[in-house]
């Protein structure tokens, strides 16, 4: 089981900010669980960012630790227009299982076939 949401974000809409000063920013966030880092999606700088995320240990039924990939990618030559693209998937229940390893390699390559298009 696995999923991934694509998603547009506001980011420097009232004022231009260098997407190159954006990933750099995101970059050097702390990830609880993780880590971030500056990557190259379809020619244009990105932010990918991987961690675990464990759930609340409140309700009866917890629901498995999941593993997240997220990317943020500046929209180009339209200031201010950003996409983010998130995957999770609890993987086979072991967050850090080989099988858990496989399915982000999967999403990783599919992100990376992703190229612009204007029509």
């Amino acid at each position: 089981m696995a999923s991934f949401i694509v998603a547009e974000m506001p980011i420097g809409r009232d004022h231009a900010v260098p997407p190159q000063a954006v990933i750099e920013e995101l970059a050097a966030e702390e990830v609880p669980g993780g880590t971030a880092g500056k990557v190259d999606v379809a020619g244009a700088p990105a932010l990918r960012r991987v961690y675990r995320c464990a759930p609340d240990e409140e309700g009866e039924q917890a629901a498995p630790p999941t593993r997240r990939v997220d990317y943020v990618i500046p929209v180009p030559d339209d200031p201010g227009r950003w996409i983010s693209i998130n995957f999770s998937t609890p993987g086979d229940g072991d967050a850090g299982s080989e099988f858990t390893d496989v399915l982000v390699e999967l999403f990783d390559a599919v992100v990376a076939t992703f190229r612009w298009s204007y029509e």
